[in-house]
């Protein structure tokens, strides 16, 4: 849980979907959009089949007669005016409740859940319903360590019957155009020296002048989340101003939160999106070393898809998501694929990519942890491998051997535990374990592209699954990003020839013509 309510999380431990009641309040929600022509009937049938796949993987949606309503829903097509859709959203209302309690029973009773399954659904749960990531993990890391998992759970279950807190957050401003005019007389408006004295008062001395602050009123359930919302309202601020003509909008980068009694960082957590190869393979700063000619300012495929990208882990919600998408599919479409409305295509073969890449990078996370914390023979055998896909290819040796490995004695490190059991399951079927991983990668990577068809087509960035889409999409669109640019960039293999080899080793994996799990994609 700890990994999944962290944003500093890498990628394959992260969070890949949402929690089970916000999936189906989006399937309730597609019908209005399906109506309005924003999105096709052929993209929720899609988000329906698999809806009903996971829902049945799921053991404390609801009773043995909820769940068959739930099934009949399902398989009607849940448009605006059906009888299925009423029915969808009286099973949410009936089934939210009592959900996380119901996780307690299962994991208290004879044959529990996998513990990853569990954290997973229980984090995406809280997550989905309120709280942030780093509230989350504050609470979690606040003496309960060491719950049992039922104990912890039906603690987390009594969060949910406090209701969500009213925050007063005070953002003071160091340029804030016409203020005199504009803003002096709001009634959110704090003077400068009123702001400097709360500023000091919570600790906090400001490096510039104080021209004045705003005070806001935001409903959550952590002061971590409140301080995203508020960074939200100043992003939408700053719009507003840059629309207008006016100068400088700009915020110091603490505010007050005053029933916190603290002075917090106002600025949105990193979203997780990262292209590490472009430092590995020293390609960060070759963009522009060659001439730049007058009638010549071609630009490279992927390089286009960085920069269309690049509001995914900072900027705010619309071009984040349509930027992050749109990169996917400018690398991973042509012209001559199926004639599909959506060109979901592109979540496919992403998909296939981050599916291609993950044991090599749990493996090799691995071998750098016994590296740090191990001593040993196994430990002298890395030190003396040349390169990341010699020590995964260790690691992955060891494993399939039945040894343990030096990290599962000296440290015990949870997450690093739950990494070899995923490790080991991957061993034993390979085939299984990857398509499952690539059919979730592919619900998210499909999720997104919804997401921004709401907010393209529809005008709207109120859709129920948005917010949560921007918090489990990005670290996997970086991690296909970053496969394509290694890919590109460094051994010249174009996007749609990277993609078409991660098919194939997905569908001969294992085979004894197959690749090896540390070289699926090279």
């Amino acid at each position: 849980m700890l990994d999944f309510s962290s944003a500093r999380t890498p990628w394959p431990r992260r969070l890949w979907d949402v929690s089970s009641f916000l999936a189906l309040e989006e399937l309730y929600e597609a019908g209005t959009w399906v109506d309005r022509r924003v999105l096709s009937q052929a993209s929720v049938d899609w988000q329906r089949h698999e809806g009903e796949r996971l829902f049945g993987e799921d053991p404390a949606l609801g009773s043995a007669t909820f769940r068959r309503e739930l099934q009949g829903c399902l398989r009607t097509t849940l448009t605006i005016a059906s009888e299925g859709r009423r029915k969808l959203r009286h099973l949410i209302d009936i089934g939210r409740p009592g959900y996380l309690e119901r996780w307690a029973g299962c994991v208290a009773g004879v044959g529990p859940p996998p513990a990853e399954k569990v954290a997973r659904a229980v984090a995406a749960h809280l997550l989905d319903i309120g709280y942030s990531m780093d509230g989350l993990n504050r609470w979690l890391r606040d003496g309960r360590l060491g719950l049992s998992a039922t104990d912890l759970i039906e603690e987390m279950a009594g969060l949910l019957t406090v209701p969500p807190t009213c925050w007063k957050v005070v953002v003071p401003f160091a340029d804030l155009h016409g203020w005199e005019e504009l803003a002096v007389g709001l009634s959110h408006w704090v003077g400068a020296r009123e702001a400097e004295e709360l500023m000091a008062a919570a600790g906090v001395k400001l490096s510039g002048c104080v021209v004045g602050a705003l005070s806001y009123e935001v409903e959550a359930r952590d002061a971590e989340r409140a301080l995203e919302i508020v960074t939200d309202v100043v992003e939408r601020l700053q719009a507003r101003a840059r629309f207008a003509g006016a100068g400088a909008v700009t915020p110091f980068d603490r505010a007050v939160v005053l029933n916190h009694s603290s002075a917090m960082p106002l600025r949105m957590p990193a979203r997780g999106a990262r292209v590490l190869s472009l430092a590995a393979e020293r390609q960060l700063y070759v963009v522009g070393a060659d001439p730049q000619h007058l009638s010549d300012r071609r630009r490279s495929a992927v390089d286009e898809a960085l920069e269309i990208a690049s509001a995914l882990n900072h900027g705010p919600l619309a071009p984040a998501i349509a930027g992050g998408w749109s990169a996917l599919e400018s690398l991973l479409t042509e012209a001559r694929d199926p004639d599909e409305r959506e060109r979901v295509v592109a979540a496919a073969r992403a998909a296939a990519l981050v599916a291609c890449s993950w044991p090599r990078a749990e493996l090799t996370a691995l071998s750098h942890r016994i590296r740090r914390t191990g001593t040993g023979d196994l430990a002298e055998r890395l030190d003396r491998c040349a390169s990341n896909r010699e020590r995964a290819r260790l690691i992955a040796a060891e494993l399939e051997l039945g040894h343990s490995l030096p990290l599962e004695r000296s440290w015990r490190r949870a997450n690093d535990v739950a990494a070899v059991a995923r490790m080991r399951a991957l061993l034993a079927d390979r085939a299984q374990v990857l398509g499952r991983v690539r059919r979730y990668v592919e619900i998210s990577l499909r999720r997104l592209y919804r997401s921004r068809n709401i907010i393209l087509h529809g005008g709207s960035t109120g859709g129920v699954a948005l917010q949560a889409t921007l918090r489990v999409t990005p670290p996997l669109v970086g991690a296909a990003l970053d496969r394509l640019a290694h890919a590109d960039l460094v051994a010249g293999v174009p996007p749609l020839v990277l993609a078409s080899r991660a098919e194939l080793a997905l569908r001969m994996v294992g085979d004894e013509l197959g690749p090896g799990l540390c070289d699926l994609i090279e």
